[in-house]
């Protein structure tokens, strides 16, 4: 058993400063430091988040409306795809707390109805019959603003160490203390939110992932200013060899353009890119990277953590990424209450991120397999290529009753709940088979449909 008084995060960016956060709020007593490299530089992609965000933000005893205003944030009621299914269809993924209700709620009996009666219930409707408004809603956020808004936060609570170098000490498979700068950082835990760098994670040869293939490999972004109020909502357009995104802030707009390097070049992607903005970017505005969507099988060995893109990476979409940091680092802190860890520990807290990423890439996957889109070598790869088995047995097992309380145990950390789910193959006009619904509740559920008929979707 190991004794935890102290925990250092090696590196800063939105998966360093919301892992001090998260370990400040739930772990008082600890001594936090967080020690970032002077030559570090954020990736800058994630700006669109899950209400995960605020609910941390809530607990952490920071004023949201002040958050809002300093981080350049834009309300972000859900997202708004366009092109996936088929060129000129679109639907939506709203952020909802209909899920809350119970186990059958208007996005089941919406389906059900379909099925029985497709006239007075056509797909077409289901978006505004079934979420006539957004209660919940996430931020758009600039990212840069964000850690620089902690860093002010957390200066009193947290020890905070910029440097130029680095040296770690190691035996037995664990680090013993890091020296920067000269001056030596001795912890019981150490956090590891370098990035794609992977340094403490490399250091202890923590290498084993899970091989996921992902859809995309690369993306460019960039950033523009905007002339009208901006959308309340994320847009992930699908083309041709990927996917493009906008992220609207009050003062300006985060764009992207994700693709496939198998399918698509980047000289291609960026004349793609800068013609979907009719010129309004040009090829100096325009940042890119590459990465691979595996993730660490044990993001916990030894007496390292990794948390954030250290840990893996799927891809941009459905802002998996900044609301993989909140549940790690939350997760972990709660891990750590009783202020000790043992072998037992990790495995309990590997085995919860297993189950959150594993949702994100089945629910990633899905907007991908699903597609009836086969105009490119890209889609047609997509759409036709061999998923994993868990997939495979969650769909058949939505196609019979629908994802439900049941089947999506709250007691598992999943990354999206049964609405969710619901919503997304909703729009890909997924055929689930008529479900076997006691009368009440259907008569239940149709009065609450008839209630909010009139009301209208507000995007």
């Amino acid at each position: 058993m190991n004794q935890l008084n102290s925990v250092c995060i090696f590196g800063g960016g939105s998966a360093g400063w919301l892992t001090a956060l998260s370990l400040r709020t739930y772990l008082p007593e600890a001594k936090i430091t967080i020690a970032i490299s002077k030559k570090h530089s954020n990736v800058g992609v994630g700006e669109s988040t899950q209400p995960d965000l605020l609910d941390l933000l809530g607990n952490s005893g920071i004023d949201v409306n002040d958050f809002i205003d300093k981080v350049d944030c834009s309300q972000k009621k859900g997202i708004y795809y366009k092109n996936w299914n088929t060129i000129g269809t679109d639907y939506w993924h709203p952020f909802t707390s209909l899920s809350d209700k119970g186990r059958y709620t208007r996005a089941h009996h919406y389906n059900v109805m379909h099925k029985r009666d497709p006239n007075n219930y056509p797909l077409e409707d289901y978006y505004k019959r079934v979420h006539p408004e957004y209660d919940e809603y996430a931020l758009h956020i600039d990212a840069d603003k964000m850690a620089q808004y902690l860093r002010e936060f957390l200066k009193d609570v947290v020890e905070i160490i910029d440097f130029d170098d680095y040296t770690l000490r190691m035996s037995d498979g664990k680090i013993d203390y890091i020296t920067v700068d000269g001056v030596s950082i001795e912890s019981d835990l150490y956090v590891d939110c370098t990035g794609f760098s992977k340094v403490l994670v490399n250091s202890i040869d923590n290498t084993v992932t899970d091989n996921y293939e992902g859809n995309v490999n690369a993306a460019l972004f960039a950033r523009l200013p905007h002339g009208s109020q901006p959308d309340r909502y994320t847009t992930a357009d699908a083309w041709g060899n990927g996917w493009c995104w906008t992220i609207p802030l009050e003062s300006r707009v985060g764009s992207g353009c994700v693709y496939n390097t198998n399918f698509c070049s980047k000289d291609e992607a960026i004349e793609y890119f800068i013609n979907y903005w009719k010129g309004a970017i040009d090829k100096d505005d325009i940042r890119a990277i590459e990465f691979t969507s595996e993730s660490l099988i044990s993001p916990w060995k030894s007496n390292v953590v990794a948390i954030g893109l250290s840990a893996g990476f799927i891809e941009p979409l459905e802002a998996t990424g900044i609301s993989w940091f909140v549940l790690s680092a939350q997760m972990l802190a709660v891990t750590l209450r009783n202020r000790y860890y043992d072998e037992t520990t990790a495995l309990t807290y590997n085995g919860q991120m297993r189950c959150f990423i594993e949702d994100v890439q089945d629910f990633i996957d899905v907007h991908y397999m699903l597609s009836s889109r086969d105009d490119t070598k890209f889609w047609k790869y997509q759409t036709n290529r061999d998923r994993h088995l868990r997939l495979k047995t969650r769909l058949e097992i939505y196609k019979k009753h629908m994802p439900n309380k049941n089947n999506r145990r709250n007691n598992i950390p999943w990354a999206f709940n049964d609405v969710s789910w619901i919503d997304i193959l909703t729009g890909y006009h997924f055929k689930f088979d008529d479900q076997d619904i006691p009368a009440y509740l259907i008569a239940e559920v149709e009065e609450e449909l008839k209630q909010v008929a009139t009301m209208e979707i507000q995007k």
